[in-house]
């Protein structure tokens, strides 16, 4: 039987604001129902199962998808490109392979593979992915 809670917990165990939680029981993306509570019959939310991703995330994700693996962790392009692991939601945070987390991302097309980040291209080796 699946978890019920309210709506601050789901906005809480799911990382979406409780307005979003609202908007997604209105337009049945959620399931929820009044139940009691300590201030009187509040809503309880269904908990979805594992693996659940709100629209906002999937859509961030999959632009995470699309963008190119190499990028320069300073303006300057210098040093080694690194392998982006993920840009982050709420923000631009690029977080690299080889766990460098860099301020902002500048590209790198055209680099050459000795320029890359060898704990990057370990990493990725290592997960499968492709350089």
């Amino acid at each position: 039987m699946p978890e019920k809670v309210t709506i601050q917990e789901a906005s809480r165990r799911l990382n979406i604001s409780q307005d979003l939680v609202r908007r997604y029981i209105r337009d049945g993306v959620l399931k929820a129902e009044r139940g009691g509570g300590s201030q009187g019959r509040s809503w309880m939310v269904e908990l979805p199962q594992d693996g659940w991703v709100d629209d906002a995330k999937l859509s961030y994700m999959t632009l995470d998808k699309q963008l190119p693996t190499w990028w320069w962790p300073e303006p300057e392009k210098m040093g080694f490109v690194h392998y982006l692991e993920s840009t982050g939601i709420e923000e631009l945070v690029p977080v690299f392979l080889c766990g460098l987390v860099s301020e902002n991302i500048w590209g790198a097309e055209g680099h050459l593979p000795q320029q890359r980040c060898q704990e990057c291209v370990l990493e990725a080796q290592a997960r499968g992915l492709s350089l």
